[in-house]
């Protein structure tokens, strides 16, 4: 790309350059009025801001310091020194703090779920899995250091029913959890681990409803052994 340019010294001179080059050339030779010099701005080219920082990994962060204060214990502040990106940044990369809110919310049902199902997975028998997943929930939350309970279930608490929108959201979460346990009890049943007759559906619920219990009790309650005890019993339902 080539730009003509007139010579800053107003000697007379008028040069060619290269861009990018560092190559210029001498073309002919005249005086040059100081008024007529002029050098558009539209002949320089910026080059493109570039993020210095990883997107995924800040909404990581993001995620992390919601589910641990909540929403509205949250500032701005706590949110740029946690997430270690300025303001502008925060706002011109995630729309600001409610936006960014729901966008670590959904990342946590997508991983959380992801895990879940991992977990689930892991064993032939239905209740095998079942007692390994509600376990391993006691233990993870009774070793929590800052007893963040679950982020959907904080969530629940802090805006239904006061927010429609949220209400709408937590409800296809419960359903989604509910659909997961109840495909896991329909397979038991297939299996002869649980008796026929049973109201496969209030049990996934109740499952639903054990978990959010336990992650509450567990932000006040973190005795592993004690918790461990109540998944015990809770599961001898599925007798």
């Amino acid at each position: 790309m080539e730009r003509t340019f007139r010579n800053s010294n107003f000697e007379g001179a008028y040069f060619k350059c290269e861009v990018g080059s560092g190559k210029s050339e001498k073309v002919s030779d005249f005086r040059l009025p100081i008024s007529d010099f002029r050098l558009p701005i539209s002949d320089f080219q910026t080059m493109p801001r570039t993020k210095q920082f990883n997107e995924e990994e800040v909404l990581r962060k993001a995620m992390e310091l919601f589910w641990k204060q909540g929403y509205h214990a949250t500032s701005i502040q706590n949110l740029v020194d946690q997430l270690g990106i300025n303001r502008a940044s925060l706002y011109d990369t995630f729309g600001g703090k409610d936006a960014l809110f729901e966008k670590a919310f959904e990342k946590y049902v997508r991983d959380y779920s992801a895990q879940v199902i991992a977990q689930l997975s892991r064993h032939e028998s239905v209740r095998r899995a079942l007692e390994a997943f509600f376990l391993s929930e006691a233990r993870a939350a009774a070793r929590d250091k800052d007893h963040k309970g679950c982020f959907v279930v904080n969530t629940t608490t802090e805006f239904v029913p006061n927010s429609e929108e949220w209400a709408q959201r937590i409800t296809r979460q419960r359903k989604a959890m509910e659909h997961l346990f109840l495909q896991y009890l329909q397979r038991a049943v297939e299996q002869g681990e649980i008796p026929p007759g049973k109201d496969l559906p209030a049990l996934a619920a109740y499952l639903f409803t054990f978990y959010n219990g336990l992650k509450v009790v567990s932000k006040a309650n973190d005795s592993e052994e004690e918790l461990c005890r109540v998944v015990q019993v809770a599961l001898s339902v599925l007798d």
